[in-house]
């Protein structure tokens, strides 16, 4: 590693590609609400009460570095990468992947300044092992639970 370059902290170039991918996908993304309804975890994770379009224009804001809304954060806080949210995109964008980048400009892990501080969920593991639990096989969950 060079230049104090570690895991928690992405060289420049990582950076740049986080930052130019998150504004090309947003730019596509037409915050139509579809990967919201299809998401198994607004149910579980306490998600503000919203119109799916608008949780997802909130999330598209997050991923342009827009401010963010309490609906968006949420959103891509929840996100345990199910993928079912690609298949209902219209638009056939990797939406799991679009919350991924949303996730990392939220906490500032992009080099630049969080866009807000995102509060602590006690509740937060408990909820993913048991969606973990729903996709995963024995075998599965004996190895990573």
């Amino acid at each position: 590693m060079t230049g104090g370059e570690g895991p928690l902290q992405p060289g420049l170039a990582q950076v740049q590609r986080i930052l130019s991918e998150s504004a090309r996908l947003a730019a596509l993304c037409t915050a139509c609400g579809e990967c919201v309804k299809a998401c198994p975890m607004p149910a579980f994770a306490l998600l503000p009460a919203a119109e799916p379009a608008i949780v997802a224009a909130g999330m598209r804001a997050v991923l342009s570095g827009a401010p963010a809304s309490p609906e968006g954060l949420a959103f891509v806080a929840a996100c345990t990468r199910s993928g079912q949210c690609n298949a209902a995109c219209p638009e056939r964008l990797d939406v799991a992947f679009m919350l991924r980048l949303a996730g990392m400009r939220a906490k500032g892990a992009t080099g630049e300044a969080p866009l807000v501080a995102v509060k602590s969920d006690p509740g937060w593991a408990s909820r993913v092992k048991a969606f973990a639990r729903m996709t995963m096989t024995e075998e599965e969950q004996s190895k990573w639970l």
